[in-house]
Order: structure tokens, then C-alpha cells, then sequence
């Protein structure tokens, strides 16, 4: 029975090395020639000598040096080569991944080796340069090659590769400062130029836009690379890195000696005591880095769009930053002789180092703020007051701590208040460390460990109040607040009492909600200025929902708002055209019955042949909610969507479209392509519509698919998800409407500012040829109108419209877009109409 059992393990494994014949040989290089290098340095540790055989060789850098100390570090490098190195090659095969493996390492570790020996005067440049030229580890060519293969990926994993690996090497090197690090920072950067050589498809020059979530993605790498940065520099024994100052100030206690270093006055014993610093223990260790463990929940707080998470990290990333540049900048070190100041070469280089310590944690804050856009989703109001509550009053028990300690222990020359700054812990003004540092015993316990549990009670509250260590998605919506009047979560149970086709995505980000005085109707809106559009008309019980529209007018004007309805029915906003309101038509819904909608008809012969080819390639059309799907499903669906947002010229919009983050949404169905090897070629979501809590209908949402997938399938998806409903019982299966899509061209007032954004968006989004696409299924368009109470304030409504749809439009670009008119044009249809719908929302 075992031999049986292991006959297909074997098997497998033979077929693995078959798949990937590089990756294989080089792991068993790197096990076998680690393992030879231990043998000989245990056989020659008795006698004193060096290995003579591996301290010359060029197998030398396959062997893993660290493997006589740490067995650990030998399992990572084993493991990296596996799994790093396999990617690669499964991305652009063996002979790529050979020649980016032999490229990146020649050029990563000469150039770094030659920057080495640049200013050397007492040694040979020639024997030294080939000494740090073979002294590279495996790692340095394992980066150069995945970044490599980067550019053999798609848009999301290609950024995601590249921009990981950067953040990865660029930390070990501004931090650590090994030269090792050079290395594989260099091969980094040399195997992006040749992945974009040796690729053939035509390439993208510049930086590709990313969606809003892959932008909280990067951004989180970003925040934990430099909350884990000096930790890296404070365990590492070269400690020469540009930005391990920071180390010194963020990772020591609040009765720890720091180095007496200023940009000013750089002395020698200032250049000695940063390479010299560290902390005594691993206690004093795990204290020192508290505050950092408050960033690293905080990236993964931002990974989920907390914006409380991002006003947290901002905080302590400024806080960081300010602490480091009065101590290294504002306060000034005792007065030295010229005699002790470091040579001036030393001078600039240490003061460039202490100003980059400086410089990195408030230019994080201010990424961070800039791309504040990016973070929609808000903390509930009572878990922001608990955190609140907490932190303050952690602090102040605290504080009062160390003051009654003091007390106990009769120091009476030490100011109360500069004794509760401890609470500061790493972050301790130098002045309280100074006064610490010769305190009673007792005292300077007590202010060493007062720092570090605040900052570990605030890490524990951000977890807590942000979400960051828990699944998002399940039954529950987590991002939702408490029910009450005006909240989430009160919309959400309104939607499914009932609404018009537009009520789901009122439950998005982003939006605001209006309640009725008896908060049995609501109305979301989206304000730019003082112009408030809505997303559809009101939702929630019939009887209130027709009040509703004067309410929310009423409020508007109350306040000085413009309330403008956008995409409502003709009908719902009739008595507003009584009343003088203009009404603009803006759209077309598309709307099919399924329960007697066919394929038939010469109408529907496009749909028809499309399912037919698909069926005959044995594609599958699945229908799933977010939480069941499995990794690899999600990962492909991502890349689809990325590799969609990255071939834009505008920003992912909003609004009435929808992306991956509302895929998430428990209540959301998506419903993709995959073919027989179970790749997937397109992906559709879909929105609920309740009525009286029944589902009744779905909203085609996303609607995007790889650019090589076959013509047709998008017909597929929609025509698999009409005959589903069908089954279901539904009453209708909505094709969405195409905003700005039914704005007649040519017209006067408010239907010229609005044919001018569409036409600016139509290049990009192809709204029209969206409609086209969608009268293929012979659905029945519903027009959709605007209503709006004064044609004076049309440029604002104008530029509240397209702001609504990209929220993250600048001012100059939004004039810039009222201006194109002349230089936009719609985009001619594709020759191919199957073609058309690719990568619309």
C-alpha cells in the first residue's frame, strides 16, 4: 500500500521538475551546495583554517551562509527559490527565466560591487572588486528574475510584483545597508528594463492606473515596510542604512540612551553611537517597537479602506517624523570643538541620513493624504467614540500612574507634567529621557513600561475600531453602523422594502442619506458645492417614498442646496414639471421580462450564435457570491478588473458603476465565464431589487473580461443570466442604464452640458456603444430624466454630475472637461460588435 501510495507522489514530483526544470535546479544547487559549505566549515572549525574549496568558487553564492546559525533562514531561502523562481518561470518559461537569472546578478552585483570599491585608497580595487562581485546570496538573482517576469503578467500582478519587490529591497536597504541589499536592489531595477526588452506585446510606457482598491493595496505595503523598517535595522549588524536613525528614536524606550546626534554638529561619537545602538534584551526590544505595531495594524486597516485607519497612520506617521526632526534637528546637541566634529565627507553623509529619518515618515503622511480618496469606508460613530474613549482614558490612568509612582517613591524634583509625558513612550521628548534616565529604580520602571502599554492598548483599539483583524466579508456587513435614523444600516433594511432600479447602489460608499421625518423613506445624494444629485429617486415604503420628493426638495432649499434628481422616471417627477422644474432626459434603462424573453428573432441572432460558439468551446457560465468564491477565482477576477482600470485614461468611476469592492457585498451575485481549464474569461455582477423583502429582479453591475477572451461571451454571460431568472421566477432582469448615454446631441441648456461630458467620457467608457451592446437582447428601454428646480445654476450642475461619476476629478480637470467640447468626439463603434461591451461597468 505505501509503495502504491508513493508511486503518484513520485510521479508528481517528476512532472513538477518537468514543468520547471530551472527552478528545480537551481533549489537543489542551493541545498546541495549549503549543505557542502556546512560540512566543510564544521570540518575546518577545529584547525582554524577556511574552506578551501567553496571560498573561491563561484558555487559559493549559491550557498546559504546563514544556515550554520539558522535553520529557518535556510527553509526561507529554499522555499523563495521554489516558489519565486516558479512563478517566473511558469510566466515566461525556462530560457527567460535562465537568461534574466544571469543578466540581473552580472549587472546587480557589478555595479554594486564596483560603487564599493569607488573611494578605496589602502586596498587593490582589482582583488576587491571581485571579492564583493562573488559575494552575492541567492536572493539578489531570485529578485532580479521575478522582476523580470513582471512584465510577463498582467496589469494587477505586474504592479503588484514590481512594487512589492522595490518596497522590499529599497527597506532592507535603506534600513540594514547590507551590501548585499545594493545588490538586489540593483537586479530589481535592471530586471524590470529587461522584462520590458524581451516582452513582445506592445508596451505601455509610464505608470498605469490602478483602481482605488489596488491603490489601498500598494499603500498598505507602503506603511508596513516602514513600520517593519527599524525593526530590520536594529536586528541587523551592519546598521549603516540611509534610515536607520529612525530605528534609534522609534524603537527605544522612554528611559533608553539615544545617540547625541544633530544635523548640525555631526561629531565622531555621534557617528559611532549609530552604529553602535541597540537595545538591551528582547523585553526592552518588544517595548521599544510598540508604536509600530500601531502602523502595522493601520496597513491593514488601510488594505480595507478604513478612513479612520488612514487618519491614524497619518497621526503617527507626522508624530514620528516630528519626533525625529526635534531630536536630530531642533534640539541641539552640547557645544563640541571643531576638534570632535567628523570629517566632512562623514558630516554629509550622517546628515543626509539623519534628514531622510526625517523626511520618509511625513512623506508618508502626505501620500497618504493626497490619496485620502482612495479610503471610503467610514468607522461606525460608537466605535470611533470607544477609541476615543479608550486611548484618552488609558493614557490619563496612565499618566496618573507615573505621577503617584514618583510620589511613592518621594522624587519631588521631576516636574508632574514632564513625568506624564512617558505615556509618549518612544516618542518621549528628550528632555523627559534625560531626566529619567537618573530616576529611582522604581520610577524609571515605571515610565519604561507606561509608553509602550499606551501604544499597545491604542494598536489593540485600532484593530478593533477599524475591523483590521477580522474577515470583511460574511453574513454581516462590518463596514455598517448601528441601526438608527440616518445610518447605513438603516438604508439598507429601506432598500429592501423597495425602490427603483437605482436603490442598491444607494447602500455603496460615498454616498449621503436623507431620511424622512418618520425615517420610512430615504433619498441618497452626492453634493459638489451647493448642488446635491441624487442616485435615482426615493426607496423605502411605498406611502412615504411619493412625500419623499418634496421633503428632499424642501431640505435642499432650506439650507441653500441645489437638489438636482438624476436618472428618475419621467413619471415620479411629474408633479415637479408643474411646478416648473425642467426635466432633462439623461439615459435609457434597459429592462427585459425573463419570463417569456427568448433567442429567437433575427433581432437576437448575435446573442443566439454568441451562447451557441461558447457552448461549443465548453464555456461555462458560474454564478457565485464573493464569499464563495475560492483564491484562485478571486485572484483572477481582480487581475480582469485591474487589467480593465489600467488601459483607462480617467480614474475608476463611481456613482451609478460599480467595482470590485461592491462585488464583496454578501447580497451581490457575480457571475463569470470560465472555460474548460477553468479560466476565467469575463465576470458580471449582479445587484438585488426587493420588493416587501422578496427579490424580484437583478441589475447587471461590472461587466468586464480579459482582452484575449472570445467574441461573444459577454452575450453569453447576459443571456445564461436572463434564462437563470427565468428559473428563479423573477420579475425583471435589468441591463442598467448607460449614464449620459440618452442626452440628445445638439440640444440647448442643460443637454449641451451634459452632451459635453459625455462626449469627453465617451472615448474612455464607451457609453454609447454600451447601449448598443445592450439592444442586441431586444430589452424594453425605459428613457431616464433629470429634474432640476433652476436652468441658472447648469454649469454647477454640470460639473456635480461629473464630479458624482469621478469623485477624484480635480478642479482644473474639471474645467479643462467643460472646455474639451471641441476636442472630444464619440467614439466610432467597433467593427466587431462583439467586441464592444469589453471592460464596460
Amino acid at each position: 500500500m505505501q509503495q502504491r501510495a508513493g508511486i503518484p507522489n513520485a510521479a508528481r514530483a517528476a512532472g513538477l521538475v518537468r514543468r520547471y526544470p530551472f527552478t528545480a535546479i537551481v533549489a537543489a544547487l542551493v541545498v546541495t551546495v549549503s549543505a557542502a559549505d556546512l560540512w566543510i566549515r564544521l570540518a575546518t572549525r577545529s584547525t582554524g583554517s577556511h574552506d578551501p574549496l567553496l571560498a573561491v568558487s563561484p558555487l559559493r553564492s549559491f550557498a546559504v551562509v546563514a544556515v550554520s546559525s539558522s535553520v529557518a533562514s535556510f527553509l526561507l531561502t529554499v522555499l523563495g527559490v521554489v516558489v519565486i523562481l516558479g512563478a517566473a518561470e511558469r510566466l515566461m518559461g525556462w530560457r527567460r527565466s535562465l537568461l534574466a537569472f544571469l543578466v540581473t546578478t552580472v549587472v546587480g552585483t557589478g555595479i554594486g560591487a564596483l560603487a564599493t570599491v569607488i573611494d578605496t585608497e589602502s586596498q587593490s580595487p582589482g582583488p576587491l572588486f571581485l571579492g564583493h562581485a562573488t559575494s552575492f546570496d541567492p536572493w539578489t538573482a531570485v529578485v532580479g528574475t521575478i522582476t523580470t517576469a513582471s512584465a510577463f503578467a498582467g496589469a494587477l500582478w505586474r504592479r503588484r510584483i514590481r512594487v512589492i519587490a522595490l518596497v522590499a529591497v529599497l527597506g532592507l536597504l535603506l534600513y540594514a545597508g547590507h551590501a548585499s541589499d545594493l545588490y538586489a536592489t540593483l537586479a530589481a531595477l535592471a530586471g524590470i528594463a529587461l522584462g520590458e526588452m524581451l516582452r513582445k506585446s506592445p508596451r505601455r510606457l509610464g505608470w498605469r492606473r490602478s483602481s482605488h482598491r489596488e491603490s489601498r493595496v500598494l499603500l498598505a505595503a507602503v506603511v508596513f515596510v516602514s513600520a517593519v523598517g527599524p525593526v530590520v535595522a536594529l536586528v541587523s549588524r551592519a546598521r549603516t542604512g540611509l534610515l536607520a536613525p529612525v530605528a534609534a528614536v522609534v524603537a527605544s524606550g522612554s528611559v533608553a540612551s539615544r545617540p547625541q546626534c544633530s544635523v548640525r554638529q555631526v561629531t565622531d561619537q555621534c557617528v559611532q553611537s549609530l552604529q553602535s545602538f541597540h537595545v538591551h534584551g528582547p523585553v526592552e526590544f518588544l517595548l521599544g517597537i510598540a508604536p509600530l505595531a500601531v502602523l502595522v495594524i493601520g496597513a491593514f486597516g488601510l488594505r480595507r479602506g478604513s478612513r479612520f485607519a488612514l487618519w491614524t497612520v497619518v497621526g503617527v506617521e507626522a508624530l514620528n517624523g516630528l519626533a525625529t526632526a526635534i531630536y536630530y534637528g531642533v534640539s541641539p546637541s552640547k557645544a563640541v570643538s571643531d576638534i570632535d566634529l567628523s570629517p566632512p565627507d562623514q558630516q554629509l553623509v550622517v546628515s543626509l541620513s539623519l534628514a531622510a529619518s526625517v523626511v520618509l515618515p511625513l512623506a508618508t503622511a502626505l501620500v497618504l493624504i493626497i490619496r485620502r480618496s482612495d479610503f471610503r469606508v467610514p468607522t461606525p460613530r460608537h466605535r470611533a467614540r470607544t477609541f476615543t474613549f479608550v486611548v484618552v482614558g488609558s493614557g490619563i490612568v496612565l499618566a496618573a500612574a507615573v505621577v503617584v509612582v514618583a510620589m511613592f517613591v518621594r522624587v519631588t524634583t521631576i516636574d508632574p507634567i514632564v513625568l506624564a509625558l512617558a505615556v509618549l513612550g518612544p516618542l518621549t521628548p528628550a528632555s523627559v529621557i534625560a531626566t529619567a534616565a537618573h530616576a529611582h529604580p522604581i520610577l524609571r520602571l515605571a515610565v519604561g513600561l507606561a509608553g509602550p502599554i499606551e501604544w499597545v492598548v491604542i494598536a489593540v483599539a485600532l484593530a478593533w475600531a477599524t475591523g483590521a483583524g477580522t474577515p470583511r466579508d460574511g453574513g454581516e456587513d462590518r463596514r455598517l453602523g448601528p441601526v438608527l435614523p440616518g445610518s447605513a444600516r438603516a438604508a439598507r433594511e429601506l432598500v429592501h422594502v423597495g425602490g427603483d432600479g437605482f436603490a442598491w447602489m444607494t447602500t455603496w460608499e460615498g454616498n449621503d442619506l436623507w431620511f424622512s421625518d418618520d425615517g420610512r423613506a430615504a433619498i441618497a445624494y452626492r453634493r459638489t458645492g451647493h448642488v446635491a444629485v441624487t442616485l435615482g429617486g426615493p426607496f423605502g415604503y411605498p406611502e412615504a417614498r411619493s412625500a419623499a420628493w418634496e421633503g428632499f426638495a424642501r431640505f435642499c432649499d432650506d439650507i441653500g442646496w441645489t437638489a438636482v434628481f438624476y436618472s428618475v422616471a419621467p413619471s415620479d417627477v411629474a408633479a415637479l414639471r408643474d411646478r416648473g422644474w425642467s426635466i432633462v432626459p439623461v439615459a435609457e434603462d434597459a429592462v427585459i421580462d425573463p419570463t417569456d424573453w427568448t433567442m429567437s428573432g433575427k433581432r437576437k441572432q448575435d446573442v443566439r450564435t454568441s451562447v451557441n460558439r461558447a457552448q461549443r468551446a465548453g464555456i461555462t457560465a458560474q454564478r457565485r457570491r464573493w464569499t464563495e468564491l475560492t483564491a484562485a477565482e478571486i485572484r483572477q477576477i481582480e487581475s480582469i478588473s485591474e487589467e480593465w482600470v489600467a488601459t483607462r485614461d480617467l480614474p475608476e468611476m463611481g456613482f451609478t458603476l460599480g467595482g470590485i469592492d461592491e462585488m464583496h457585498d454578501p447580497e451581490v451575485e457575480t457571475l463569470f465565464a470560465a472555460d474548460a481549464d477553468g479560466r476565467i474569461l469575463a465576470v458580471t455582477s449582479w445587484l438585488p431589487s426587493f420588493r416587501d423583502g422578496r427579490l424580484i429582479g437583478w441589475t447587471l453591475d461590472v461587466m468586464r473580461r480579459l482582452p484575449d477572451a472570445p467574441n461573444g461571451v459577454m452575450e453569453f454571460l447576459v443571456a445564461r443570466a436572463v434564462e437563470d431568472a427565468r428559473e428563479r421566477s423573477l420579475e425583471f432582469i435589468g441591463l442598467s442604464a448607460a449614464p449620459l448615454a440618452g442626452v440628445e446631441a445638439g440640444a440647448g441648456g442643460v443637454n449641451a452640458a451634459l452632451d459635453i461630458v459625455g462626449n469627453v467620457l465617451e472615448p474612455v467608457y464607451g457609453f454609447r456603444s454600451l447601449l448598443r451592446f445592450k439592444a442586441k437582447f431586444g430589452p424594453e428601454f425605459r428613457p431616464l430624466v433629470m429634474a432640476l428646480p433652476d436652468p441658472v445654476a447648469l454649469p454647477a450642475i454640470g460639473l456635480a454630475v461629473a464630479r458624482a461619476y469621478l469623485p477624484g476629478l480635480s478642479a482644473r480637470q474639471s474645467i479643462a472637461l467643460l472646455r474639451s467640447r471641441s476636442d472630444a468626439a464619440p467614439r466610432e463603434p467597433a467593427r466587431e460588435p462583439e467586441r464592444q461591451p469589453a471592460g464596460h461597468d
